[in-house]
């Protein structure tokens, strides 16, 4: 979720102008995600709409001044749009405000597990950050994942690969072209607690590597204070922090994460 960089003048009017504030920040337009890429290779059920609110700050300038630690809120739906057990589908939109060109899309196609072949792992292929203007927001992210589901079945392991098709957004600090790395994610095994209000945690992590607007890592809690209602909260390590907001080199992020299982009796 991310600034948009200013082609291969970046660099220069970063240094000379110091006005990183002023690129247009953006969100993670997001797919299904783990915690800050789409590192899973799972897609939302069949009719089961997912409604999502991305935040990322620290502190520091107020939002909109120069050097304003933080992304634009990420609002975003994303819902299954496949019927099937052996193939499922997802395709949503995201929101970014404030911004000149608030709107993403995403999409992706999964295989689950023991599909293809017995003990066969998930596979999803996807693109992301789809954006409306071009050359300014059209990242247009291709993935490819691969998963395991955790013994106990709750939690996973997921690794992959992305590339972005438009080169010129991603110019990196040190003026080169880096749009391709690496995807790892993980989820740990269900925490349950039981609590009112409380049922379980989850403990979830992944890296996106590459020094680019999207290179990061983090970890962090989901509690889940019902199946379907969860905020996943922790920091984010930037790879290129003189690409991101305030030049910092992590910022906190709430997500808050509502499913609508539509589809169930």
């Amino acid at each position: 979720m991310k600034n948009q960089l200013i082609k291969s003048s970046y660099r220069v009017v970063a240094q000379t102008v110091g006005l990183v504030v002023l690129l247009p920040s953006l969100a993670l337009a997001t797919p299904s995600t783990t915690y800050w890429a789409p590192s899973t290779a799972s897609c939302q059920g069949w009719a089961v709409p997912h409604v999502t609110y991305d935040t990322y700050f620290a502190q520091g300038p107020a939002a909109g001044t120069q050097g304003a630690p933080n992304y634009a809120i990420d609002t975003g739906l994303t819902v299954g749009f496949l019927p099937f057990k052996t193939i499922q589908g997802e395709v949503g939109f995201d929101v970014l405000l404030p911004s000149e060109d608030p709107t993403y899309f995403n999409a992706k196609l999964c295989v689950p597990e023991s599909v293809m072949f017995k003990r066969s792992p998930a596979v999803s292929f996807g693109i992301y950050n789809v954006g409306t203007k071009h050359d300014v927001t059209n990242y247009n992210v291709l993935d490819l994942m691969f998963q395991e589901s955790l013994p106990g079945g709750s939690g996973y392991v997921a690794a992959g690969a992305y590339y972005g098709l438009n080169a010129d957004l991603f110019v990196n600090s040190d003026g080169k072209v880096v749009r391709s790395g690496a995807m790892v994610g993980f989820v740990s095994p269900d925490i349950v607690l039981g609590a009112k209000g409380l049922k379980k945690i989850t403990i979830a992590a992944d890296i996106q590597t590459g020094k680019n607007v999207l290179g990061a890592w983090g970890a962090g809690t989901n509690f889940y204070f019902t199946d379907t209602i969860s905020l996943l909260t922790g920091p984010v390590f930037f790879l290129d922090e003189d690409a991101q907001p305030g030049g910092r080199k992590f910022l906190w992020t709430m997500q808050l994460d509502i499913d609508f299982p539509l589809s169930r009796k």
